[in-house]
C-alpha cells in the first residue's frame, strides 16, 4: 500500500513551513509502515527533494481534500494520507493504521484522537467519495467521512496501543512549544 504525505499546506497558522520542520520525520516513520510513499503538493507548489512528489490538479479553492483526490488518484485505488503536520507519527502506529485499512471493508479508516476524527492520517479506497464530494463543492474531509460508513477507530482503543501523542497535529508555535515539551 502507498502512503501520500499532504504537503500543500501554506502553514500560515506556524508562521514558516512545516514541510521544513516536519517532513522528515513524517517520511522516516511512513517508510517503516508502507510500500511506497510519496508526497502531494498543491498545484504550482515546490517538488520535495528528499520524496517523490505529484501535484494535485489546478483548482481555485483551498484544502486537504484536493490531495486525498490526487493520492486515490495516483494509486488506483487504496492509499494511506498522512498530513505532514504529525511530527510524532510513528511506524508502529502507521503499521496498526495500515493493518486496520487493510482488513477493512469501509470506504474509509479513520483514528480519533483528542475526540476529533483524524481525517488527515487515515486510510481512503475510492469508494469512499472524494472526487463526488469535490463535485459537490463541499470541500470538507469530516463531512465526507460523516457521510459515508467509515470505520471509525476509537480514540480510548488507541490510546491503551500506543504510548505518547502520536496522532497529535501541530499547526501554531504554541503547538509545537508543547510537542518540544512532550518528547
Amino acid at each position: 500500500m502507498h502512503c501520500y504525505i499532504l504537503v500543500g499546506g501554506r502553514s500560515r497558522r506556524m508562521g514558516r513551513s512545516k514541510v521544513e520542520l516536519f517532513l522528515d520525520r513524517v517520511t522516516d516513520a511512513a517508510q517503516g509502515a508502507f510500500d511506497r510513499v510519496v508526497a502531494v503538493q498543491r498545484p504550482g507548489g515546490p517538488p520535495m527533494t528528499t520524496v517523490p512528489t505529484i501535484f494535485e490538479p489546478p483548482h481555485s479553492a483551498e484544502g486537504p481534500i484536493f490531495g486525498v483526490a490526487a493520492a486515490i488518484a495516483d494509486a488506483g485505488g487504496r492509499c494511506f494520507i498522512v498530513a505532514v503536520d504529525f511530527p510524532l507519527i510513528r511506524a508502529d502506529v502507521l503499521v496498526y493504521l495500515r493493518s486496520r485499512f487493510e482488513t477493512s471493508e469501509a470506504p474509509a479508516v479513520v483514528p480519533m484522537w483528542d475526540a476529533t476524527p483524524q481525517v488527515l492520517c487515515a486510510g481512503y479506497s475510492p469508494a469512499a467519495g472524494v472526487e463526488a464530494q469535490v463535485a459537490s463543492g463541499d470541500l470538507s474531509l469530516a463531512h465526507l467521512i460523516a457521510a459515508q460508513a467509515a470505520d471509525i477507530i476509537p480514540e480510548a482503543e488507541l490510546r491503551a496501543r500506543f504510548r505518547g501523542e502520536p496522532l497529535r497535529s501541530v499547526n501554531t508555535p504554541e503547538e509545537l512549544e508543547e510537542l518540544e515539551r512532550l518528547e
